[in-house]
């Protein structure tokens, strides 16, 4: 009676932290003990009633993403036929049919369901931003003037001092610890300049597995995207911005210049992000996205007050711009950043 009433115990507790019905719970707890208790080989596929877990997509591969359970430690290799329908980053609900381990490495199958956004659930620590002090941008840069249609705006953004940061160095891929001669991002941007697209897909995804926090590893995936599926390449500029936004929330209110390397990374996946939104017609949230870019880097090196402009003139995505930003895209893939400079 004792043991019968601490196996309900056990499965109530997993009901809790899963949300399982009580039926695939019980099959869960039940096979733990079986293996606990030596009956199961570890490479032997176990087929269980599929239950629902909620996991973190690390890194996706052709037939299948490394993924993190949601309140359990380790990875897991999850092989589906819709892993081309996540990214790094996403937070998914699993369908598991069967699980098994092989070499000592923990295995699942089944299907990949309710893929969305959901920063909070990745248990990352933000990135740190070093600096704060206060930088006056017009005591540094020649001021933008009439008739130049961003002079108004750029005084406004100036109009005072403001405290500048930068992102840790892992936001470009530099890695505690790390050869800082190595870089993988550079060398995802050496591959696709010479044309192998997928060795660079496969480092980028390695990267992301390492640290989600790579916020260049998540751009350059967008911009692999950009082109072809728009649909695609603006879920990777999210995550990418999401993540960012630990350190950067909305409410900021300093400076994210370009001159600093490593906030190059975050600036880039919000122009990517902006880019989609306006191609994909929500021209309105585009222009939110390029003036929040404006705010932080008032000097615009990327050229985004021109995308204002564009949005505030007819607001649709013009077909020249759009032959222009294809053109952009391509030249920023095959032209791979030197050694230091993303």
């Amino acid at each position: 009676m004792t043991a019968h009433r601490n196996l309900k115990n056990l499965i109530r507790e997993r009901q809790q932290k899963t949300g399982e019905s009580y039926t695939a719970a019980r099959v869960h707890v039940m096979h733990a003990r079986t293996k606990l208790l030596g009956h199961v080989p570890d490479d032997t596929p176990t087929s269980i009633p599929s239950a629902e877990v909620e996991a973190v997509i690390l890194r996706v591969n052709r037939q299948s993403a490394r993924v993190r359970i949601l309140g359990a430690a380790g990875e897991v290799t999850f092989r589906s036929g819709d892993v081309w329908s996540v990214v790094p980053g996403h937070v998914v609900t699993l369908a598991v049919d069967r699980r098994w381990t092989w070499l000592g490495a923990p295995y699942a199958s089944g299907r990949i369901e309710r893929a969305r956004i959901d920063v909070a659930s990745l248990g990352l620590v933000p990135l740190a931003l070093t600096g704060g002090e206060l930088h006056d941008v017009r005591a540094s840069t020649e001021p933008y003037a009439s008739p130049d249609s961003y002079a108004p705006l750029w005084k406004r953004l100036t109009a005072k001092p403001r405290p500048a940061f930068e992102f840790d160095p892992i936001a470009w891929g530099q890695f505690p610890g790390a050869d800082p001669e190595e870089n993988p991002t550079c060398d995802a941007s050496e591959l696709v300049g010479a044309g192998d697209h997928e060795g660079a897909r496969e480092l980028l995804m390695k990267v992301l597995g390492a640290d989600l926090r790579c916020l260049d590893a998540h751009a350059l995936l967008g911009n692999l995207e950009f082109d072809r599926s728009p649909e695609r390449a603006v879920i990777h500029y999210e995550v990418g911005v999401r993540i960012g936004e630990l350190s950067v929330p909305a409410s900021f209110d300093g400076l994210i210049v370009w001159g600093r390397i490593y906030n190059r990374p975050f600036l880039r996946c919000l122009h990517g992000y902006g880019l989609c939104l306006w191609r994909l017609g929500r021209a309105v949230e585009a222009s939110q996205v390029f003036r929040r870019i404006l705010s932080m880097n008032p000097n615009d090196n990327q050229g985004v007050r021109f995308c204002l402009d564009d949005i505030q003139q007819g607001g649709s995505w013009p077909e020249r711009y759009e032959r222009h930003a294809a053109t952009q895209t391509r030249r920023a893939r095959t032209s791979a950043p030197a050694r230091g400079v993303p």
